[in-house]
């Protein structure tokens, strides 16, 4: 189970809230309508890096929530406003690392001071993953490669062709039935052969 969330709160409101906690009255932010029911709360992230644009901006404090004894809900922010929520809304003792694209923590109940703790970017205590939607990504192509239902070899083509998309490969297709693709950074060269 997670033991620690993150907020972030103005900065010039980090005091009063290390000091006098968080009323989900006050602090509420988010709300979701899930099976016919409206469900209010704070809105958390898994790991600080989860909300880029938040955990750059100076005048925002990142604030550690220790979850013992808090309600707590993750949802997939993917999923948000449409039908699907409803499948992608489970109580954080179900949710497992990786599982959600988008995760974000809905704290539906007041957070004493005892629980909050400011995020120290630098020394802190260390984080289950660095970025959620990262994770998830590695965790989905790891269980689609270990599904047996996709080859290296078809990966590696895959990748071949995103990557000329994208313009990190350049393409020679002037012998027949070989291509070649070379890294445009780093100048190593790739090989598809072609059975036309």
């Amino acid at each position: 189970m997670l033991e620690n969330i993150f907020v972030y709160v103005e900065k010039n409101k980090t005091e009063n809230v290390l000091k006098y906690g968080m009323k989900l009255s006050e602090f509420a932010n988010k709300i979701l309508n899930i099976n016919d029911s409206t469900k209010h709360g704070i809105e958390a992230y898994l790991a600080p890096k989860d909300n880029l644009e938040l955990y750059e901006n100076e005048n925002y404090s990142c604030l550690r929530i220790s979850t013992k004894d808090l309600k707590i809900n993750i949802f997939n922010r993917v999923c948000e406003n449409t039908e699907l929520i409803n499948n992608f809304f489970v109580n954080i003792e179900d949710y497992t690392i990786g599982e959600f694209e988008e995760p974000i923590a809905l704290i539906m109940s007041s957070i004493l001071p005892e629980s909050i703790f400011s995020y120290n970017k630098i020394i802190d205590l260390p984080l289950i993953v660095e970025n959620s939607k990262e994770f998830y990504y590695s965790k989905a192509v790891s269980n689609m490669l270990d599904s047996g239902n996709f080859s290296n070899y078809e990966l590696y083509q895959m990748l071949l062709i995103v990557g000329e998309q994208k313009k990190l490969f350049t393409k020679d297709d002037t012998i027949p039935k070989l291509k070649i693709y070379t890294d445009r950074i780093n100048g190593k060269k790739y090989t598809k052969k072609s059975n036309f």
